[in-house]
């Protein structure tokens, strides 16, 4: 969210932590089943109290819900019910003066409602004649909406929060990429100019033949904010970018072979970048290179009419997490102000926040001779031309952090340029409960004997023994790694000390190695 909280869904809880201290702020607990939908409301400047919503299921009874909160007070502000059809996909109507509180949903199987999440009141219904599976506002017109379905894209451009589209917009056709005739030359090719080959035309208005028909293994479509009139479509193995003026595609993201396939892409509004999430949990962020343009070949009469290419490369990755059966990652979200900060939310309860650090290495601009274009400190800050003599901008925001794509005529005006190298730090970790067995103990209770020395501390026993302060049950105080082997349970003796006892796997005779251990806290 802009205030920068996160929102997560964790079974049936919705939680809300801080980005800063990694700390849990409000649990919202009103859900009988799990929570697989949270977007945040964009607040305007007289709007100060955050809402989550969220979609709730119901198994048992095959019904739906969408829940609006408060999350200063911790209540919820309305219930959302659209008969018995569940939620697809919903996004908050952040581009228009109307209203604050309008949220438009996707009910499957192809019907697209407006609601007024204050009230709870439906504003206007439309129906559509494909299976619905997302949606994208064009930031650049709040009138343009794109839907993706089954077969394609339906282009919306009479939306308006007052009436339904009048239209059932235009359907466009989308063939895959693994089965048009220019990705086995992508296959083959070596260069992202070879790899477009001449521009791949994916977009056009009559059907494809039925092996080629398919948008089921497309992850998600969103418009660029960066660049108008630009959209994105993702892959597992390739991201494409698409020129809607021109209906081609100028920009192909491949992964090699060996590569780990995408999960998602946010795009950035600040620069022309994206945050892509790998199915390793490793978060990549690419920027777009300058002045990018599709050459023909020796072989080949130059286009008259040619069309920029846009080729992003692979500026900064942070570490990948130790992917399991039960340990995978869910989702990654990024701060929608500065945009140099990331959060990944894995299935174990752990939320990683990662956040984007430059380094200056050195004054003078070089002649590169690597294929990625390197990348420059902005020359203006907030309109103040920045010195010669000055050593670094501080990292406030992505803007902050690379400047515009400077051509090569600027680079030989401007030779103080900075050359910039980007890297992903660990800022914050909350750690999630330890994998069952474990156990809870809470410290003896407050008397009237031990009311000045008394706090109040909670055990929690598995691989380790992690001390929770109880006033702030989230926060991390201690872990203590007291055996090598398998902790079995723990019990208090005093407010300072606990006695944990383990047990090692047996050995070949069936034997176990039993170990009882006092530990003082004062000292550990």
């Amino acid at each position: 969210g802009w205030q920068g909280l996160i929102a997560y869904g964790c079974h049936s809880l919705v939680l809300v932590v801080d980005a800063n201290s990694a700390q849990t702020l409000q649990v919202l607990e009103r859900h009988k089943a799990s929570v697989v939908k949270v977007r945040c409301t964009c607040v305007g400047r007289l709007y100060f109290s955050l809402k989550v919503l969220d979609l709730k299921l119901q198994f048992d009874f095959g019904w739906r819900k969408i829940i609006v909160w408060d999350v200063a007070t911790g209540a919820a502000r309305c219930e959302i019910q659209e008969h018995s059809k569940p939620i697809q996909d919903m996004q908050w109507l952040w581009n228009q003066d109307a209203s604050r509180d309008l949220l438009l949903a996707v009910h499957p199987p192809n019907y697209i409602v407006l609601w007024n999440a204050d009230t709870g009141t439906k504003l206007w219904k439309k129906s559509y004649a494909e299976n619905i599976l997302s949606f994208s506002f064009d930031p650049f017109d709040p009138s343009h909406l794109a839907l993706l379905t089954s077969e394609g894209i339906v282009f919306i451009s009479d939306f308006s929060p007052s009436k339904a589209p009048a239209s059932s917009g235009k359907k466009v056709y989308i063939s895959s990429p693994h089965s048009s005739p220019s990705h086995n030359k992508l296959a083959a090719a070596t260069g992202a100019k070879k790899a477009l080959d001449k521009v791949k035309i994916l977009i056009s208005n009559e059907k494809p033949s039925a092996e080629s028909v398919t948008l089921n293994d497309c992850l998600q479509l969103s418009y660029l904010p960066s660049k108008r009139n630009y959209m994105l479509l993702l892959y597992p193995r390739e991201i494409l970018i698409l020129d809607l003026e021109v209906n081609q595609t100028v920009g192909v993201i491949a992964i090699e072979r060996t590569g780990v396939p995408f999960i998602q892409v946010i795009p950035c509004f600040q620069r022309d970048g994206l945050f892509c999430l790998h199915e390793n949990g490793c978060i990549t962020l690419r920027v777009r290179r300058s002045n990018c343009s599709i050459t023909a070949t020796p072989n080949e009469e130059p286009d008259p009419d040619p069309v920029q290419e846009l080729v992003y490369d692979l500026r900064s990755q942070c570490d990948a997490i130790r992917v399991t059966k039960t340990v995978r990652p869910f989702s990654m979200v990024c701060c929608p102000v500065n945009e140099n900060s990331a959060a990944l939310i894995v299935s174990d309860g752990r939320v990683m926040i990662w956040e984007l650090k430059s380094s200056i290495s050195g004054r003078n601009v070089r002649n590169s001779s690597s294929s990625a274009s390197p990348l420059y400190s902005p020359v203006s800050f907030c309109g103040i031309p920045v010195g010669a003599f000055q050593n670094k901008l501080p990292d406030l925001s992505l803007d902050n952090m690379i400047g515009q794509g400077a051509s090569a005529g600027e680079e030989l005006r401007n030779s103080f340029l900075q050359e910039v190298h980007l890297k992903f730090l660990l800022t914050g970790l909350l750690s999630g409960l330890p994998l069952p067995p474990f156990a809870i103990r809470m410290c003896p209770p407050l008397t009237t004997k031990n009311i000045k020395q008394y706090e109040p501390i909670l055990a929690v026993e598995g691989k380790s023994i992690r001390l929770l302060p109880g006033a702030h049950a989230n926060i991390l105080a201690d872990m203590l790694l007291v055996f090598p082997s398998d902790h079995r349970g723990i019990e208090w003796i005093s407010l300072t000390g606990f006695i944990s006892f383990a047990t090692s796997t047996p050995n070949n005779l069936g034997l176990v190695r039993n170990e009882l251990q006092l530990v003082d806290l004062p000292t550990g």
